[in-house]
């Protein structure tokens, strides 16, 4: 049989004649398709509106209205112009044949009717109909895509200079005047800054025969555009070099990226610096300030209890109480102070001074005013702590840690209390930090490391197909020890290297032993700018063939900083992790100061959007927004998103709706033990293998 299948294809015949009619019903009902009768050209066209067939067999003679109109009526509307047309006639002379097809006919076969003959050129007809909607939806997806994208293609003569563009050129810029139909028009075009370079750059391109890849600004007021400009040298025998290639309007995505990275370093509500942004501004001036005799105050102000406002009042009134709060510390702040909001109900600053003093403090008065909410006076409480540059420390999130650390002591001392310095404190945490370094070189050779992993859920499917290799430390005396103290230890001891094979090859055994019971995840490991050593890919290569994994199965995540410490010699490294069949993904993506383009260069299979993204996606629309840019960015790419810090089922919500592909956090599992998730994926029957 045919490969088109003659299941639920309907056919309609148009047939004066009743015999005719029974005939080929029987014949082709019997072969499965279901059959729909017109008596005459009129009613043909109204059951054509009506049951939409796959196919029609028309008769050319009939009385009222004959094939030929049939065939024109129905190809003047948008649902019959591509409908197979199979036209039945008596008449032998080729004049009949040539009018069928100039109506529109598909095909045409001559009475008397040979069915087992019709039959198999119903088939054919249905087999090419089937080709060509297919390739059909084909182009006008394409169309849709180079639209959606707003792409369109171009041609440089070299001899003549003749620029040609697509058809809809101008519609994808979004144009009225025509495009440029010369290259020295089109350069006239080009922003000023821009014109010399991108004349250069066209000319060599086509001189040397290589291609051309540009970003340029185009025309003028309405008509301005950032237009990429990708081509390649074509030969041609009758126009000569000429250059062919793609176009893009990037314009509405540098405008994006632009909003995007405003977004990421200031929160939305009191339109203050994020953390990152202040700990980077923050240590601009320590370091200028090491040649002058400034002093340095870094405090963070804390609301006490504001869930306390947000159960009686509602969290609209606590929004206003950060904002009313934000405002009276830019009133204190002359133009060398730099605020940030750091988390939900707390704030940072920096105060500068050139008095060498220790003193340096904000009016605390000033910020303990009522607020007024519904019209009533409340008063809300807060708490100070304060660490001092250079007495400290020099580094910047150091010496925010250790106001943070005043600042609860500051609130475990009660109301009464606002403000509490860090100077007493600072000897003895020196001496702690040095003391848990010393143990730190021991902690490998004593066994106290060991590796905790958290899930990975695939949203579409509910299950989990990958997990995070984390490490941790058991202290014999203090117990478990937070990443966030040891590992910078180990970044500055240099350990970090050697701490980090251990890590890929614990996760390495750790994923075959799962293999091997049938549990098959993909593993993922962070890797540390220190690893960034030539041998980098040899190594974890080495630890693969060691345990027999895939090395699809290894997923290795780098920070934007990683990516960005050193840009070419971390490319060409995973380059040759890549090459290697190993997946790369970017972690906490979007928090950094790296330049989108730059990093879009890496061989990247991955994205993962902090977890300060996450947090306040189901109240601020801001934050979903840029969740939505990231994952359309990452669909353009093939990069899979996986959304970290995921805590509620509305979060997972909102991911799910704005398309992220994976989730990891709490409301999955906290990172625990090999044999407590083998347990829980056993248990929930969750697993499922992750394509490679």
């Amino acid at each position: 049989m045919n490969t088109t299948s003659s299941n639920n294809k309907q056919i309609l015949i148009i047939d004066d004649d009743p015999t005719i009619r029974l005939m080929i019903r029987v014949g082709l009902s019997r072969q499965g398709y279901t059959i729909i009768e017109a008596e005459d050209g009129q009613p043909g066209v109204e059951a054509f509106a009506s049951h939409r067939p796959d196919l029609i067999l028309l008769d050319v003679t009939m009385p009222k209205m004959n094939g030929f109109e049939v065939v024109r009526t129905i190809r003047a509307q948008s649902e019959g112009a591509w409908i197979p047309i199979l036209m039945l006639t008596s008449a032998e002379d080729v004049q009949s044949i040539d009018t069928a097809f100039q109506a529109g006919a598909t095909d045409f076969m001559t009475k008397p009717i040979n069915l087992p003959l019709l039959s198999r050129r119903i088939r054919y007809v249905l087999s090419g109909a089937e080709r060509e909607a297919v390739l059909r939806q084909a182009q006008t997806e394409q169309e849709s895509a180079c639209r959606l994208a707003r792409l369109g293609f171009w041609q440089l003569q070299r001899q003549s200079g003749r620029l040609l563009w697509s058809e809809d050129a101008h519609v994808v810029l979004g144009w009225r005047d025509p495009m440029p139909a010369h290259i020295s028009d089109f350069l006239q075009l080009v922003h000023t800054e821009q014109r010399r370079d991108t004349e250069k750059r066209i000319e060599l391109a086509m001189c040397h025969q290589e291609g051309l890849d540009l970003e340029i600004r185009l025309g003028q007021g309405a008509n301005q555009r950032i237009l990429r400009l990708q081509g390649s040298p074509s030969p041609n025998e009758n126009t000569g070099m000429a250059m062919i290639g793609a176009f893009q309007d990037v314009t509405g995505l540098r405008t994006l990226e632009n909003q995007v990275l405003y977004l990421v370093e200031h929160d939305e509500l009191t339109q203050l610096p994020k953390e990152r942004l202040f700990l980077r501004l923050l240590q601009e001036q320590l370091d200028i300030s090491c040649q002058q005799k400034d002093r340095w105050q870094i405090m963070v102000v804390d609301i006490d209890r504001l869930h306390r406002i947000n159960d009686a009042f509602g969290h609209e009134s606590g929004d206003n109480v950060l904002r009313v709060f934000a405002q009276r510390l830019r009133q204190q702040a002359d133009s060398s102070t730099l605020l940030c909001r750091l988390e939900d109900d707390s704030f940072g600053l920096a105060l500068r001074s050139d008095q060498e003093s220790s003193n340096i403090q904000i009016d605390l008065c000033h910020l303990d005013r009522p607020h007024f909410i519904n019209g009533k006076s409340v008063f809300v409480d807060f708490s100070v702590g304060a660490s001092l540059w250079p007495d400290n420390g020099h580094q910047a999130e150091a010496l925010l840690r250790l106001a943070r650390k005043a600042q609860r002591t500051a609130r475990s001392q009660g109301a009464g209390k606002k403000f509490t310095s860090y100077q007493q404190h600072c000897h003895e945490d020196r001496a702690l930090g040095i003391l848990l370094e010393t143990d730190l070189r021991m902690a490998q050779e004593k066994n106290e490391f060991f590796m905790v992993f958290q899930p990975q859920q695939e949203l579409s499917s509910g299950r989990i197909v990958g997990v995070e290799a984390l490490i941790r430390w058991r202290h014999s005396q203090r117990g478990i020890i937070s990443p966030a103290e040891f590992i910078p230890l180990l970044e500055e001891s240099g350990r970090i290297q050697h701490v980090g094979d251990w890590v890929i090859a614990q996760a390495c055994q750790q994923a075959a032993r799962w293999c091997r019971q049938g549990l098959d995840l993909r593993m993922s490991v962070n890797l540390s700018a220190r690893q960034f050593e030539p041998d980098l890919a040899d190594r974890i290569l080495a630890h693969v063939e060691r345990y027999k994994i895939e090395p699809a199965n290894l997923e290795l995540e780098i920070t934007e900083s990683i990516a960005m410490h050193s840009p070419e010699t971390t490319m060409t490294i995973l380059r040759q992790l890549r090459d290697m069949g190993f997946h790369i993904a970017i972690d906490d993506f979007g928090t950094g100061y790296s330049s989108f383009g730059y990093l879009l260069k890496f061989p990247l299979t991955t994205l993962k959007i902090d977890k300060s993204f996450i947090d306040n996606i189901t109240e601020y629309r801001n934050s979903r927004a840029i969740i939505r840019s990231l994952t359309a960015l990452s669909q353009g790419l093939g990069l899979k998103t996986i959304a970290e810090g995921v805590e509620s089922l509305r979060q997972r919500d909102y991911l799910d709706a704005l398309g992220i592909n994976e989730i990891q956090g709490y409301l999955i599992s906290r990172p625990v033990p090999a044999d407590e998730l083998q347990a829980l994926l056993t248990h929930d029957q969750q697993l499922v293998m992750p394509d490679h």
